[in-house]
């Protein structure tokens, strides 16, 4: 069975480069000519399902890296990403200690209404115990159709007995925006995706941040969304009639304008990308760039510039099909080289630019911004204005290994466990005050230290700042919520984003 699937896979791969004597509508009938054979013919009964996914897979794998065959199950959880909604109770948790440990929950979410809290322990649903389970495993007694109940036993510091809290699954909106506060005068939004919520999450938080100088807007990471959603967080910024971005395809091109008549946002701005931010974050950099409407920093972004029309297919299946390129307002298109069937070498290709040493504009398209006449480039991603070179602050593997394997995360577990969090916030009521007065406890240090399996002495100077930063940040998370994790590290250790910021001073001046 395995080497027929083979052969089949084979034959469906070559399929577009068979013969020139049969049309494209014969070598479709040929293809069903084989299934058919295969299915009426061959000597034992088979399946075509299987035959069917793995050849479609291994055709899509012979096209650009960005088209692809998505399972039921792969379709269900996309649409549910890019709406940015899912059903569940509304919490974020880590195991520890063979436990769920509750980390944050959701605002207006069933969690949050039943008054589950930070550090709370969940060890049964429906009274089934989850000890020890997975975190996958325990996800499946979590999620559940809307409108559905489930019971949760918690157990909490502080309450002698265990407890139970009845609860109703809910569409949970999971929030675009991953921090908005203010240093001084300079606002921070980062966005996480593109989802279809993005804008009107955004221009909420841009107005709770209140009068603001200049704004920067964090993209690193964002892998993208819809593109209707970048068109409308991009208008944000723009005036009518602006050019956002243009798609060029077999069929007919098609230029998106804003088109409300609607007063953009007109502070300074700053736009911050890396090696991952790509799709829809590059549409609004290069929209933003092209227009001369903000100054774009970081890295140069991914260069995922190709259109995808989602297609379902009749089994609950779909494919992700590229019909078209972007093109920014200048016409640069964003879409780096990549070659056909090479989808893990065009992956690993961004971590190029991750140093300016390794980057060069030799040989790409040069463009003009429209207002100030600027030299731009295309051809690969959206290049910055302002390079902000990371390559000398080095953390040790070891240290980020354990900060990957959330480190952080059980350390303030354990230290919360044993000490008082109100005398804290009695002496720090806000997150500012918190990042600008405490000071790293020693009892929280030496247990990361005994648990990452280190010494202190065995670390560097950067690697004591960015851990005592993550304690901090986790720390800050517990107490005044998720806001507070990113202000901490962004305020006091994230050098890219502390370089945007500055920058983002120097445009109120100027």
């Amino acid at each position: 069975m395995k080497r027929l699937i083979i052969s089949i896979i084979c034959f469906v791969a070559l399929c577009s480069s068979a013969t020139a004597q049969l049309s494209d509508k014969q070598q479709i009938k040929k293809l069903n000519a084989v299934y058919e054979l295969i299915r009426d013919s061959y000597v034992d009964n088979v399946s075509l399902e299987p035959l069917v996914q793995e050849a479609i897979i291994a055709t899509f794998k012979e096209l650009d890296p960005h088209s692809k065959y998505l399972t039921k199950e792969e379709m269900e959880s996309s649409k549910k990403r890019l709406h940015g909604e899912f059903a569940g109770i509304g919490i974020s948790y880590i195991i520890h200690n063979d436990t769920l440990v509750v980390r944050s929950t959701m605002d207006n979410s069933p969690a949050q209404k039943a008054d589950i809290r930070p550090n709370d322990r969940i060890t049964a649903v429906n009274e089934q115990c989850i000890v020890g389970l997975s975190v996958d495993a325990i996800s499946e007694h979590l999620k559940g159709e809307v409108g559905s109940n489930l019971t949760l036993r918690v157990e909490r510091r502080g309450v002698d007995m265990p407890f139970c809290e009845e609860l109703k699954r809910e569409i949970i909106d999971e929030s675009a925006i991953g921090a908005a506060f203010r240093i001084g005068d300079v606002g921070y939004i980062s966005v996480e995706s593109f989802s279809k919520r993005v804008a009107g999450e955004f221009l909420n938080a841009y107005k709770s941040l209140g009068d603001i100088k200049s704004l920067v807007v964090d993209l690193r990471d964002n892998g993208g969304g819809l593109i209707t959603s970048a068109i409308n967080l991009t208008s944000l910024f723009l005036n009518k009639g602006d050019v956002i971005v243009s798609t060029e395809g077999r069929g007919e091109s098609q230029i998106y304008i804003k088109k409300r008549d609607i007063k953009p946002i007109d502070i300074p701005l700053v736009v911050l990308i890396n090696e991952n931010s790509a799709s829809a974050s590059e549409i609004f950099a290069g929209a933003i760039q092209d227009h001369d409407r903000g100054k774009i920093v970081g890295h140069t972004s991914f260069g995922k510039g190709l259109v995808q029309r989602v297609i379902d297919l009749n089994d609950g299946s779909g494919i992700y099909l590229t019909i078209a390129r972007y093109k920014t307002p200048a016409g640069r298109i964003i879409q780096r080289p990549y070659t056909a069937g090479e989808q893990g070498e065009y992956i690993s290709d961004s971590l190029r630019f991750i140093h300016p040493d390794s980057i060069s504009n030799k040989g790409r398209t040069t463009f003009k911004t429209l207002k100030q006449g600027r030299e731009v480039y295309g051809d690969g991603g959206i290049t910055p204005d302002e390079y902000i070179d990371i390559s000398d602050i080095k953390i040790s593997d070891s240290v980020i290994k354990s900060i990957e394997d959330r480190a952080a995360e059980h350390s303030v577990i354990d230290y919360v466990d044993s000490n008082s969090l109100e005398d804290i916030i009695e002496r720090f009521p806000t997150m500012e005050s918190f990042a600008e007065g405490y000071i790293t406890n020693s009892k929280l240090l030496d247990i990361f230290y005994a648990l990452a399996g280190y010494k202190a002495d065995d670390i560097t100077e950067t690697d004591r700042a960015y851990i005592n930063t993550m304690l901090l940040s986790t720390l800050a998370e517990q107490l005044y919520g998720d806001n507070a994790r990113q202000y901490i590290y962004v305020s006091q250790f994230d050098p890219m984003a502390r370089r945007a910021i500055s920058i983002a001073k120097q445009e109120i001046m100027e």
